[in-house]
């Protein structure tokens, strides 16, 4: 008798720890809803690729997905992260060429979920300069210009080319271009025109453009107007390139380059 009530409540605790299983899961989705879902896959992101890094150096340089989502790591203020968490930051970083898939899965498979936490990743040489120069994956992929130094709040008249200041001779270029960011976008397509698939003509079109983008971003006085137009020649002949990782990636970067350098 003592046996079978004792099986009888084994039973019956079963369905409380389900139940309770079920709250847990609810209050963390509710927690998880409430937090700013761009923080936390920009998070993600960065987690993940030093992971990969630390484990790298730790003799694992193929470590599986689901290691990762065991560490501590796989967390963002307090809350576990999710599986589509880790399928999102995946997509990312392989997208943008800083991690390798070693199987390569197709993430519109049915059946990803059961597939992608135990797939094995490696770093590229791409990701560990990311991970090696203590920047955060969007800063590492789009850089901000460089500080030109101090700064002198002085009124002068529109247009004008230099101004006397405390005796120094300080050079202004009446409309704060940032132009570097610009080159660096143009130099960027011309280094991935073989991976854009294009036609031969549409590929020596864009090989123009951005050619003429590099020299008016290079140029001792840049033309914001001129500017302008020559970047977007370049991104509406990109808009129409085979969609592909190069091509978004380049969009990508076009689009940080322009906000650097004439702020939108």
């Amino acid at each position: 008798m003592a046996a079978a009530a004792a099986i009888t409540s084994s039973k019956a605790e079963k369905p409380g720890r389900a139940t309770e299983k079920r709250r847990e899961a609810a209050e963390r989705d509710a927690l998880r809803a409430g937090q700013n879902p761009t923080a936390r896959a920009v998070h993600t992101r960065n987690v993940l690729l030093r992971w990969a890094h630390r484990r790298y150096y730790e003799g694992d340089r193929e470590p599986r997905c689901h290691g990762f989502m065991r560490s501590p790591d796989a967390a963002f203020e307090g809350i576990p992260l999710a599986s589509g968490d880790l399928r999102e930051a995946l997509e990312y970083l392989v997208e943008r060429e800083l991690i390798e898939l070693v199987h390569r899965v197709q993430w519109s498979d049915p059946g990803y979920r059961d597939i992608y936490s135990a797939q094995r990743i490696s770093l590229t040489r791409l990701g560990m300069d990311c991970a090696e120069s203590g920047m955060t994956v969007s800063e590492f992929l789009y850089p901000r210009p460089a500080s030109p130094g101090d700064t002198y709040n002085t009124t002068f008249q529109a247009g004008a080319q230099g101004v006397q200041v405390g005796g120094q001779n300080t050079m202004h270029n009446s409309w704060g271009l940032e132009p570097q960011a610009l080159l660096r976008f143009a130099e960027s397509v011309l280094a991935k025109l073989p991976e854009l698939g294009l036609a031969p003509a549409d590929e020596a079109e864009l090989t123009q453009q951005a050619a003429t983008l590099r020299d008016e971003a290079s140029a001792q006085q840049p033309n914001p107007t001129a500017l302008r137009r020559a970047y977007q020649t370049v991104m509406n002949t990109l808009s129409g390139a085979p969609d592909s990782m190069a091509s978004q990636w380049l969009c990508e970067v076009g689009t940080a380059a322009i906000n650097n350098a004439l702020g939108g």
